[in-house]
């Protein structure tokens, strides 16, 4: 299989070697839904894109999480295309689609993200794009209160962070701040961006942090409707319209609230961590590729549902 001659299309069997999972999170003021972003995420697990080992998606509802997930192609999921048309309310979700890397550590529930786990009342979610290699077996890194269900070097990561958090003492009754998370993880997130490749959302159904170790974009929309003004923000590893998404800064740690952007860390990564994580010219291009085509699909099925997805986006969350 090659290029489309004629609309220079690259089919996806030039995306074989690319092996990234793929993240998408949604943060704003009001609850609202993200069908058209899960619809167009969803066809990037196996049949536009090679993630097809599994996905999950985490809709807030306070302080607790609804998550669902299979380890099934995301593409060929009927769970995945009724919660896509379901209008699931929310003012944080995360959302992942699985490729397997390495493969031998395969399809499972338990090896399918996000991951969520209890610290002082709330559900703490966490996805993950990248690897980390050696990450369970360096003693430096042992688990301590939180230990994996599944075998991925992500879930071992993310109980790294909670066990971190959970002694810091930051959490008290309530959440900690901002400013708190920041300088409790920023280490450990660079020491762990030194292992390989990092990107990861986290959230507490307060925040939401973003960490773009290599690749993330985001776009921020402002909507007013019947007198309420509504703020959202979109994270994904790559974008999913054709509007002007920003890409963050690599090694940078984003934190929104509200919709909005609290916090911002310009880098974690230490000069020998981004050495460590550059690409060689076949791997850049390869993933070029990828998003160059992922994106041109994700146009042609945003066309005609744009206006009814602006408006659900913009819309608060009304219960009858």
């Amino acid at each position: 299989m090659g290029k489309n001659p004629q609309k220079g299309i690259v089919t996806l069997g030039e995306m074989k070697g690319v092996i990234m999972c793929e993240l998408f999170a949604m943060n704003a003021n009001h609850s609202t839904d993200v069908n058209h972003s899960l619809a167009l995420l969803k066809p990037r697990g196996g049949e536009i894109g090679p993630h097809a080992d599994g996905w999950g998606v985490a809709f807030y509802e306070g302080r607790a999480a609804r998550i669902f997930k299979e380890p099934v192609p995301a593409a060929e999921s009927r769970c995945l295309a009724f919660i896509s048309e379901y209008d699931y309310q929310s003012t944080t979700v995360i959302a992942h689609i699985r490729k397997a890397n390495p493969e031998n550590i395969g399809r499972a529930s338990a090896n399918t993200h996000p991951f969520e786990r209890e610290l002082n009342g709330r559900s703490w979610v966490f996805a993950h794009n990248g690897k980390l290699p050696g990450v369970k077996e360096n003693p430096a890194f042992a688990l301590k209160r939180y230990q994996p269900l599944g075998e991925t070097d992500s879930e071992h990561a993310f109980c790294l962070l909670l066990d971190l958090i959970a002694a810091s003492g930051h959490c008290g009754e309530g959440s900690p701040s901002a400013h708190d998370l920041v300088e409790v993880v920023g280490s450990l997130v660079g020491e762990l961006s030194a292992l390989g490749e990092f990107n990861f959302m986290l959230s507490n159904g307060e925040y939401l942090i973003a960490y773009a170790h290599t690749h993330m974009h985001a776009l921020h929309r402002t909507c007013g409707l019947d007198g309420c003004t509504q703020e959202v923000v979109l994270l994904a590893t790559s974008p999913l319209t054709d509007e002007a998404w920003k890409t963050l800064s690599p090694g940078s740690m984003n934190i929104y609230m509200n919709g909005e952007e609290i916090a911002s860390i310009a880098s974690l990564q230490s000069s020998q961590a981004a050495s460590e994580v550059t690409q060689s010219p076949a791997e850049k291009t390869s993933f070029k590729a990828m998003n160059a085509w992922i994106e041109r699909q994700a146009i042609r099925m945003m066309n005609d549902q744009r206006d009814r997805s602006r408006h659900r986006i913009c819309r608060p969350h009304r219960r009858s």
